[in-house]
């Protein structure tokens, strides 16, 4: 997406709001140079959204919130300021100026961008406003995961959670290509379904590394120059979406020399799981339901350390055998 140009604005120079209540979510903007980038990022994720939430968003050059002086949780490219004195949740994004303020129990925020911040809208996306989604979507009920979700041939649904660099997406490109269904591969929050958990996966590209697509051989991706990889839809890999996967096997995957699994203890899994979802830190509040649904993912599914080989490639469908 090409950079906006925004003249200097100050706060209160408002354009009319606009708003989409029905689409799951309230977007209230005062200049109409941020409403479609925001729209567009959110609708992109084809979510079916669990509550109504609002993001009520200022542009301008003075930044109008306070001083905070509680201690500050970093994360790459974003600070996080949440616990006792203030019952709100602060980011603060360190690529351009922008501030969040998440409400303490409602799932609304109200964010500030300066006109640099909406310039680079698009960095924003993963670093910054995902991340005040995450927040959000807490107050409704979903916990956000870092893990790919698939449906296997059998049906059976796969969580596979783990950190960068640990095969995640090009495990996911691969049984893509097999028939197996993709949720996501990065992206997806954990939610109530009955007494189960389900995994509720944001529509968008298997992000493969320049490597990871030449293991594949595949050609014709989205570039996506900003994080150096090349994305593919899961179509463009003859496989299809599927928005709510309900996870029963749990894998938690790295690097190694063949592909193997092995049972994962309870106290590993949830330890693993926990870790992977490290947002369960920042809000006392909220910790315990968050906890809780880890917990039941982990009850429900069959749990597993998974080490993905070079053999995989060349047995694809070794992975749905190793789980009988």
């Amino acid at each position: 997406r090409e950079s906006i140009p925004l003249p200097d604005r100050q706060l209160g120079m408002a354009t009319p709001p606009t708003s989409d209540s029905a689409a799951g979510f309230e977007l209230i903007c005062d200049t109409a140079e941020a409403e479609p980038p925001l729209r567009a990022w959110l609708e992109g994720m084809q979510l079916q959204w669990p509550g109504r939430f609002r993001i009520n968003v200022k542009v301008g050059n003075t930044n109008p919130f306070g001083p905070d002086d509680r201690e500050i949780f970093r994360q790459p490219s974003c600070t996080i300021q949440a616990g006792p004195g203030v019952d709100n949740v602060r980011l603060t994004w360190e690529l351009a100026p922008a501030i969040a303020i998440v409400h303490p129990t409602e799932p609304e925020a109200e964010l500030w961008l300066s006109p640099a911040a909406l310039r680079q809208i698009a960095d924003a996306e993963r670093s910054f406003l995902l991340i005040v989604l995450v927040f959000i979507l807490r107050r409704l009920g979903w916990y956000h995961v870092h893990a790919a979700a698939l449906i296997d041939p059998m049906g059976r649904g796969w969580l596979i959670a783990g950190n960068s660099h640990c095969g995640k997406s090009t495990t996911t490109a691969l049984l893509a290509t097999r028939g197996w269904k993709v949720g996501t591969d990065d992206i997806g929050f954990l939610g109530w379904s009955g007494d189960r958990v389900s995994l509720m996966g944001v529509r968008g590209r298997i992000a493969l590394r320049p490597g990871g697509a030449a293991l594949l051989g595949a050609k014709g991706g989205l570039v996506m120059d900003r994080r150096n990889k090349e994305g593919f839809l899961p179509e463009e890999l003859g496989s299809s979406w599927a928005p709510v996967v309900a996870p029963e096997i749990l894998a938690f995957p790295n690097i190694g020399a063949q592909t193997a699994m092995t049972a994962s203890s309870p106290r590993e899994t949830l330890s693993s799981i926990v870790k992977l979802s490290h947002w369960v830190l920042y809000e006392s509040v909220h910790a315990q339901e968050y906890l809780d649904v880890l917990g039941a993912v982990a009850r429900q599914s069959r749990c597993f350390a998974l080490t993905l080989g070079p053999d995989l490639f060349d047995e694809p469908d070794l992975l749905k055998d190793l789980v009988p």
